[in-house]
């Protein structure tokens, strides 16, 4: 059994020399494990404590690599910096530059560390965040160049579907019956599971060997099928009792939320099967109100709370609650910094707020026995349709396969999303501007016109897109998003929508091929049947 722990960071002016500095280094996260990823507690003078180890450098060759000699530094004063100095000779042998891409990869077998480093150059892969540390465990030898995401072996068909997740994580997915909309949200599940969590929750599942693609209920997923009677919020977010004495009357979705709590490096994936059974707004208001909360505060994701903090519901109720979901603090696992104790603090005074890493998507059929979506819930919501039918895919059994195996780079990317689209990079504001611009002056005085949520998104998407795929071109990608989020809202008879689609198709004619598509059969549709509805189309 190997363990290796990989470190990867995009470099700063600063660490290349660009800003006027004479010291040419990396700057590790201060919250990084030296100690665990180099084996040593290394040698302390004064409040600088160094490491130095030999690393084999495969940038060239990793079949030859060279060995290099590397000294690492924590200043463990109030400064707390750590970092690789006197890396001047080895950034001019590979020509290291502002934005370039340094790998490290720190393997432990058979009680051996063996140090790998490889630059990359920018561009040539699309890291977020901008620098991150994360561990493996394998029984096959690998290198550090094996392990990194290439975002551009990934399925063009598949891309859309990962870029709306990363714009936001709430997606509804439609289509006709039977074209694999809940299989897709188990596929994610199944490509983004590890050994180590399924082994916790279901280890029979796991006892002969693993193979994800097997797993029936992978530990990272869920299935709620939603009910027609539902009215309310209290099938999903539980609700407080009295029969038999105080207690919480828990729910599949609140335990999964808090699974997800547990595990934040992995993608939760969460469906909502037949989701318009019952009317959305109501039977899931807490969400939708929380997932416009998302905000980042002390460098920590956070939500408003789908279940208020478990304080106010009495000590007695509190504590059962977090027994049942977080498991019983003793003496154990008392420590303040523990995981447990850290996160049973965190229900108590702030609630059952939302996970970056959970993802949830509901299916939607459109037909008389479902409700139609309010605009709140489609401004909330990315939309994607699924009504192609490739039979010539499915007879040579290849549709099970169109989900690639999730690697932590993209792992990584659908669960630290950016949330203020002015902040994200490669958002080619400016072109996202001009069209909603253009947009807008069709909607306006209509109950379909974009506001400035829509304009984030659209930000979010673009930026997203090109994440997934350098070689995106903006337009692709708002046209993508033109479907998703711009004629998903548009809906009525003849007489409200009028010639809307017309005007509307006369901005999106030429450079964006899918949606003045979707617009002409919209069109026929209103001529025809007198109604139109991106839905029913």
């Amino acid at each position: 059994m190997k363990k290796s722990i990989f470190f990867y960071k995009e470099l700063t002016p600063a660490e290349v020399g660009n800003t006027g500095t004479h010291e040419i280094y990396v700057r590790m996260p201060n919250d990084f494990d030296y100690v665990s990823f180099f084996g040593q507690q290394g040698q302390q003078n004064n409040s600088v404590i160094e490491v130095l180890i030999v690393a084999k450098d495969i940038t060239q060759s990793v079949q030859n690599p060279d060995d290099t000699d590397l000294r690492f530094v924590f200043f463990a004063n109030s400064n707390r910096e750590k970092r690789m100095p006197g890396l001047r000779y080895l950034f001019e042998k590979h020509n290291v530059q502002n934005g370039d891409i340094f790998f490290m990869e720190s393997r432990l077998e058979n009680g051996r560390y063996t140090f790998f480093i490889k630059f990359f150059k920018q561009g040539s892969m699309l890291l977020s965040p901008k620098s991150f540390v994360f561990s493996k465990e394998d029984d096959e030898t690998q290198t550090i160049s094996r392990q990194i995401t290439n975002v551009s072996e990934i399925q063009p068909q598949f891309r859309p579907l990962l870029t709306a997740i990363r714009t936001k994580p709430f997606l509804l997915l439609a289509g006709i019956s039977g074209t694999g909309k809940s299989r897709i949200v188990r596929k994610l599940a199944q490509a983004s599971v590890t050994e180590d969590l399924q082994k916790i929750y279901d280890p029979k599942s796991v006892e002969s060997n693993f193979n994800r693609w097997r797993l029936h209920k992978p530990a990272n997923f869920e299935l709620i099928q939603v009910k027609p009677n539902w009215h309310n919020s209290l099938e999903v977010v539980g609700y407080k009792s009295n029969i038999g004495g105080a207690h919480y009357e828990f729910t599949p979705f609140v335990e999964f939320v808090a699974r997800a709590w547990k595990h934040p490096e992995t993608p939760f994936f969460l469906c909502l099967d037949e989701m318009n059974l019952a009317p959305v707004e109501q039977y899931f208001a807490e969400f939708l109100s929380a997932i416009e909360s998302r905000s980042i505060e002390n460098n920590e994701y956070e939500t408003d709370p789908v279940v208020k903090p478990f304080d106010e519901f009495g000590e007695d109720v509190s504590k059962q609650m977090v027994n049942h979901l977080v498991g019983k603090i003793d003496a154990n696992n008392a420590s303040d910094n523990s995981k447990e104790t850290q996160l049973a603090k965190r229900f108590r005074t702030k609630g059952l707020t939302l996970p970056k890493n959970l993802i949830i998507l509901g299916t939607v059929n459109m037909d008389e026995t479902t409700f139609s979506f309010s605009r709140k819930v489609l401004d909330r919501a990315m939309s994607i349709v699924m009504d192609d039918v490739d039979y010539n895919s499915y007879f040579d059994g290849q549709t099970e396969n169109n989900v690639p195996e999730m690697d932590e780079g993209i792992k990584q990317l659908i669960i630290n999303r950016d949330i203020n689209g002015l902040d994200a990079d490669m958002n080619n504001k400016e072109t996202v501007k001009a069209y909603l611009t253009a947009v807008n002056a069709v909607l306006e005085n209509t109950p379909f016109k974009l506001g400035y949520r829509a304009a984030n998104e659209a930000l979010l998407y673009v930026s997203a897109a090109h994440k997934f795929n350098s070689e995106t071109d903006t337009k692709t990608a708002l046209d993508e998003f033109t479907q998703m989020k711009i004629l998903s809202r548009i809906e009525g008879d003849k007489r409200s929508v009028g010639n809307l689609l017309q005007r509307l198709k006369d901005v999106v004619n030429g450079d964006y091929p899918k949606s003045t598509k979707i617009i002409d059969v919209m069109a026929k549709s209103l001529d025809d049947k007198m109604f139109v509805s991106y839905w029913t189309k």
